[in-house]
């Protein structure tokens, strides 16, 4: 008999199951407008085959309840996730691309995760697979909990605590809404901003398939390798500016394009995160161009290299990775400073990597108040979050994050270090943490990584897991007690 735990876990991961099959039917009418039936034929049974079975699992496995710990979440963020990565690599293990099975499951790995990364040059790589990756960077980074719990009639009090295992980063903004209308108010907000881009691409002069696979990456921040294997310099400047535009706001906090929408923009403008995240994107843009001003004798066109800088360094803020502009020509001094500031990444609860602006804020405040104190040791003067104090448990939790990011981030260079030199491993580590999947100057082509030893490889898969589920649910695993039963499921 199956015990009540794992009938909840079983009954997430097929109703995960059967999302993801019917997310994947763009992928197969792709395959029948270019007449690709070799790759029709696997994402096709892969799509009918796992809807059938997620929407027969979920029925026979349905256990509504309206309380559970916290492990029970983990392992079911745990499971649906691997569930998804497993299936996913089927369709490029069986693929004209006669990939290995470790490369097959980089691929999938990579797109769940919205890591700008591949073994597969983009114009090799048929256009159903293309399709595939991105309606998976789609789910990934919306994910795929979140949109399941749309379609599904229960979990009314579960939800939250199952949507905070998955979701990237803390959340300190206030809705005055229900949860459960939250997310469903999440999905709404990625279908209509993905909606747009697609439009605004398409009279840009972006292809339908160009533009629909570019939204539903971009809009993930997932890179854009289906564009050049994510090279997009030559392209041209609408499309350039469209990109950045949508890459950035993917990048905020929920909770400020759920304020944008909800018309609170006094609200939306109280939160330090917002002020805090486009604040340093200009500001890093501008001293790099001035850095390439004084570089190059002042030859260049300021405000013409001001807007390529910002939009480039937008990528890399927004974890998005692309390449936008030519920075093999950037002084050291420049690249250090993008390299150093890929650690934050984006916003909290956004589907950018990155320790995150909001953990940043509050180390910022935390190392600012230490030192206050050593010169006042009597007074006291909480720490603060948009006007509310912090609880010691949540300034903890925040920090040791930190923590525990770098020492992922060194102990992944380090493995990396055994096949790689150690500039390069370092930048992959960082890369694949962060789930850029680029770093600045790389050289080999951007975002493709085939020539990576098997050692490597599995590294890097791990660390665009631990990136994209914040590390816990990953090094949790590795703990036995984690799989001991216990008696706090209700």
């Amino acid at each position: 008999m199956v015990s009540k735990e794992k009938r909840f876990v079983l009954h997430m991961v097929f109703a995960s199951l059967m999302i993801f099959g019917a997310f994947t039917v763009p992928a197969v009418l792709l395959c029948i407008r270019y007449q690709d039936y070799n790759e029709l034929a696997h994402i096709g049974t892969i799509s009918i085959s796992t809807f059938i079975i997620g929407f027969i699992g979920q029925k026979v496995f349905y256990y509504d309840i309206n309380r559970m710990n916290s492990r029970i979440c983990f392992m079911t963020t745990i499971f649906t996730w691997l569930t998804m990565i497993f299936i996913t690599s089927i369709p490029f293990y069986l693929s004209s691309l006669n990939l290995s099975y470790i490369d097959s499951l980089y691929e999938a790995v990579a797109s769940w995760t919205t890591t700008g990364t591949s073994v597969v040059n983009s114009d090799v790589m048929p256009i159903g697979l293309q399709m595939l990756r991105a309606s998976c960077n789609w789910m990934g980074a919306l994910g795929i909990i979140v949109i399941a719990l749309n379609f599904l009639p229960t979990w009314q009090f579960v939800g939250r605590s199952l949507v905070i295992t998955e979701i990237a980063g803390p959340g300190f903004m206030k809705i005055n809404t229900t949860f459960r209308k939250t997310y469903r108010r999440a999905l709404a907000i990625y279908i209509s901003l993905t909606a747009i881009q697609y439009a605004l691409l398409r009279l840009s002069g972006l292809n339908k398939s160009d533009s629909l696979i570019t939204s539903l990456s971009n809009i993930s921040t997932a890179g854009l390798m289906n564009l050049n294997n994510g090279n997009i310099i030559s392209y041209g400047l609408a499309v350039k500016i469209i990109i950045t535009t949508f890459a950035f706001m993917s990048s905020l906090n929920f909770s400020i394009l759920l304020l944008a929408t909800m018309r609170k923009f006094r609200e939306l403008t109280e939160g330090p995160e917002l002020k805090f995240h486009s604040g340093r994107i200009l500001t890093t843009a501008i001293f790099i161009t001035v850095i390439l001003y004084i570089t190059y004798n002042r030859s260049i066109s300021s405000l013409k290299e001001f807007g390529n800088v910002l939009m480039q360094v937008n990528s890399y803020f927004t974890t998005a990775g692309y390449q936008i502009s030519d920075t093999s020509r950037w002084p050291g001094a420049a690249c250090a400073i993008i390299l150093v500031q890929m650690f934050i990444g984006a916003c909290a609860i956004s589907s950018g990597g990155g320790i995150k602006a909001a953990r940043t804020i509050i180390a910022l405040k935390t190392a600012s108040r230490t030192l206050y104190h050593h010169i006042h040791k009597n007074a006291i003067r909480p720490i603060k979050y948009a006007g509310t104090p912090l609880k010691l448990n949540t300034l903890l939790r925040c920090n040791l994050y930190i923590v525990m990011f770098v020492v992922t981030y060194l102990f992944g260079a380090l493995i990396l270090s055994i096949n790689l030199d150690l500039n390069t491993a370092l930048s992959t580590s960082l890369a694949m943490l962060t789930n850029t999947g680029t770093y600045i100057n790389q050289t080999a082509t951007t975002g493709i990584l085939d020539d990576y030893s098997v050692v490597s490889k599995i590294t890097m898969m791990f660390l665009m897991l631990a990136g994209r589920l914040e590390i816990y649910p990953i090094i949790l695993i590795f703990f036995k007690s984690f799989w001991k039963n216990d008696n706090d499921f209700f």
